[in-house]
């Protein structure tokens, strides 16, 4: 893994204030409006004190709690969206920092952590600690600390109730003018037992729409079957989809209408009633879609052992690659079997076609990362989320579903942050639009442009709401534009 350099918002600090001075501390304070208490968990009074001062000249007020059973009252009679918690060893502190991000997951936690004890600190990090501060504390940084983790906290709870609203009721994520065009076909679909196909790049939420159209559909508790048409042989897909015969077809009318024989160990017999869900379909061997094409024309099929034939209502949705048209003119795929499959045909757009829908897609895979993995739950902050919403992500979904991974388990702080992403991002697969022979210099900048471009995308060319996302000033906004040659009117355009 390599690191790019890329410029970075730097806490809002005052000029180095010794500690114990009257000094104002200069750090922002939250919005109007928001909870003001920050909640002191420890037992130095020394600690507590420039907790206390701190806050107050931020114009936030203090509660404090000796142990973890006292800070839990504490939370549960007031709302705390910052919690300053003195590192102790034995494992106390990490068993508080679990308990609160547990019961109370928006609370940010900041650590004060003795130097000597870094075994303390790491265990806390681990837990979920939004950051540490080391005693003896100084103002400014536990300043910068606890308006960093208010502003943090803030934008959790925004996160959180726009993703109770923008997540759609059938289970798909994204909310840009291009998923809800694909929403609006997945609706008139889902309630027919036409064939669909699902046109787009790999990662880009193909099975994700098809098991939509599924649950939606007119038998949602039927079959949902899926096969991968890409086996390693012909005769491994027909055995799997049809299973393998092991008797002659009879006489009679069914042997001069010539239905398909199939056995109840093939996957289109457990498909009857439901859905049969077939992923790369280009790959499919003309032989097998000459016979796939017999059983969804006819509706009926032979079964071995049986003497009559059975209905064989299956519903096909297919996957394919962005090249479906030439691969049908080319003849990989049947005229007569597009026709079947392609009644509805959806086309899913790349995840940097719609990189709106890529910040609450990351909230999704994170919490369930952290779900799977039985790990301390995480959170992304807001530059970490602009920076996944400007890369390229080739892979789409699976691509960034990877990256998160890595970072749970390679980030010991319970927020991932910009740099935290910049250090495990892989050069190889995300910054592609450089060529082999530029400099660093000409990398850093080319990424910068493409990270500020994305953003200026992502909030239709308005420079001050861009300017928020980035976390750095308006003016400076516009110098970065002017610099590297780029206009808000034409990144909203490029979209």
């Amino acid at each position: 893994m390599s690191r790019l350099s890329f410029e970075r918002p730097k806490p809002a600090t005052a000029a180095p204030l010794p500690t114990g001075t009257g000094a104002p501390v200069q750090a922002k304070a939250p919005a109007p409006g928001a909870a003001n208490e920050v909640l002191f968990v420890g037992s130095s009074e020394v600690v507590r004190a420039e907790v206390e001062r701190v806050s107050s000249q931020m114009g936030l007020g203090v509660s404090a709690a000796a142990d973890m059973t006292e800070a839990m009252t504490r939370l549960e009679e007031r709302r705390h969206p910052v919690c300053v918690l003195e590192l102790g060893g034995y494992g106390e502190s990490t068993r508080i920092v679990q308990a609160i991000r547990s019961q109370h997951p928006g609370t940010m936690i900041i650590g004060v952590s003795d130097p000597t004890n870094s075994e303390a600190t790491t265990e806390g990090l681990r837990a979920g600690l939004f950051d540490v501060v080391a005693r003896p504390v100084q103002a400014p940084e536990l300043a910068s600390l606890i308006s960093n983790a208010h502003e943090q906290w803030a934008f959790a709870a925004t996160q959180r109730e726009s993703q109770a609203v923008e997540v759609h009721s059938y289970g798909v994520f994204g909310t840009s003018p291009a998923m809800r065009d694909v929403m609006r076909l997945v609706e008139r679909a889902a309630p027919s037992r036409c064939g669909v196909i699902l046109c787009g790049e790999r990662g880009s939420g193909r099975g994700m729409v098809a098991r939509a159209i599924h649950a939606h559909g007119v038998h949602p508790g039927a079959p949902f079957v899926s096969v991968d048409c890409a086996s390693p042989t012909p005769q491994d897909l027909e055995h799997e989809l049809f299973g393998q015969m092991t008797a002659r077809r009879g006489d009679g009318e069914a042997k001069r209408r010539y239905l398909e024989q199939i056995t109840p160990s093939g996957r289109f017999y457990e498909a009857i009633g439901g859905t049969l869900f077939l992923e790369n379909v280009l790959k499919m061997p003309d032989r097998v879609q000459v016979r796939l094409v017999r059983l969804l024309r006819d509706r009926e099929a032979l079964v071995a052992h049986q003497p009559d034939p059975i209905e064989a209502d299956v519903r096909p949705i297919a996957t394919v690659e962005p090249s479906l048209n030439a691969a049908v003119e080319e003849g990989r795929l049947r005229e007569d079997l597009y026709e079947r499959l392609s009644v509805v045909r959806i086309d899913l757009p790349a995840l940097r076609h719609r990189r709106e829908d890529i910040p609450l897609l990351a909230i999704h895979f994170l919490k369930e990362i952290c779900r799977v993995d039985g790990s301390s739950a995480k959170t992304l902050s807001r530059s970490a989320l602009a920076l996944l919403a400007a890369l390229p992500l080739r892979g789409n979904a699976r691509e960034l579903r990877a990256l998160l991974e890595r970072l749970v388990l390679l980030v010991p702080h319970g927020v991932i942050r910009i740099e935290d992403v910049l250090t495990h991002v892989r050069l190889d697969s995300n910054v592609t639009t450089v060529g082999s022979g530029a400099t660093l210099r000409e990398a850093r900048t080319q990424f910068e442009r493409e990270y500020i471009r994305a953003a200026l995308q992502q909030h239709h060319g308005r420079m001050g709401e861009a300017a928020r996302s980035l976390g750095i000033q308006r003016t400076n906004l516009y110098r970065k534009v002017r610099k590297l040659n780029l206009s808000a009117s034409k990144a909203e355009k490029e979209r």
